[in-house]
C-alpha cells in the first residue's frame, strides 16, 4: 500500500502513473524557474498550495509523489497539505490540456501529449465507453474526464476550503468537521520547512520519480 485513495490503498501505476510522472516534471520545471529567476509563482488554483514558497512545492511534491507512486509500508495520513499537492497536480494537467487546445492546429496527435496521455489512462481503468478521441477540442469533455481521474485519488476537495475552517472559533469548527466527516487533525498538519541546503536531496527524489 501507498496511498488511501477513494477506491482503496494502492500505488499509482501504468498509465496513471506515467500521466502523473508527466505532471510532476513539469511542475518541477515551474518551480526550478521560480528559484532560479525574478518570476511570478504559477497559480494552480489551489489556494492552499500556491501559498507555498517554492522550495516548500518542490518538497511537498517529492514527499507526495513518492507516496502516490512507490511501495510504502504505511499510508501517510490524509491532510489538507499533501492532498493540495495532488489538486494542484490535477489542475496543472487540466491546465496543460486548455493549452494544447488553444495552440491546436491538424497536426496528427502527438503521442505525448497531454491529451493522449490522458486518454491512454481512460482506456487502461475501463473508461472507453463513447470515449472522446485525443483530437477532441471541448475542454469541457477533457473537464469531465479528468473528474473520472481525480475521483479515483481525491476523496473530496475539503483543501480548497482551509481559510473558511480554520478563521472559524474552536468549539464550531470542531462541530462543523464533525458534521462534515473532516477529520479534527485535517487541517492542523504543516507543510514542510526545507532548508536551501535540502535542495540537492529535494531535486535527487524528483528524478528518481520522474524516471520512474
Amino acid at each position: 500500500m501507498t496511498w488511501r485513495t477513494n477506491i482503496g490503498e494502492r500505488v499509482i501505476e501504468g498509465h496513471e502513473a506515467l500521466l502523473r510522472r508527466e505532471a510532476i516534471a513539469t511542475m518541477k520545471e515551474l518551480f526550478d524557474e521560480e528559484l532560479e529567476e525574478d518570476v511570478d509563482p504559477w497559480s494552480f488554483g489551489v489556494p492552499l498550495f500556491d501559498s507555498l514558497e517554492p522550495l516548500v512545492k518542490l518538497a511537498l511534491l517529492a514527499e507526495v509523489g513518492w507516496a502516490l507512486l512507490r511501495p510504502t509500508k504505511e499510508c501517510p495520513a490524509l491532510s489538507a497539505v499533501n492532498e493540495s499537492v495532488i489538486g494542484a497536480i490535477f489542475s496543472h494537467i487540466e491546465q496543460s490540456i486548455e493549452f494544447e487546445i488553444d495552440c491546436h492546429d491538424d497536426a496528427e496527435i502527438d503521442p505525448s501529449s497531454w491529451r493522449q496521455l490522458t486518454l491512454n489512462v481512460l482506456k487502461e481503468i475501463g473508461e472507453d465507453e463513447d470515449l472522446h478521441s485525443a483530437n477532441c477540442l471541448d475542454s469541457e469533455e477533457w473537464d469531465i474526464s479528468l473528474e473520472v481521474l481525480r475521483e479515483r485519488i481525491l476523496w473530496d476537495e475539503d483543501f480548497n476550503d482551509a481559510d473558511i475552517y480554520m478563521d472559524l472559533p474552536a468549539e464550531h469548527g470542531k462541530a462543523v468537521k464533525e458534521f462534515m466527516t473532516i477529520d479534527q487533525d485535517y487541517f492542523r498538519a504543516v507543510p514542510p520547512n526545507p532548508r536551501e541546503s535540502d535542495l540537492p536531496t529535494i531535486q535527487r527524489l524528483l528524478t528518481d520519480l520522474i524516471d520512474g
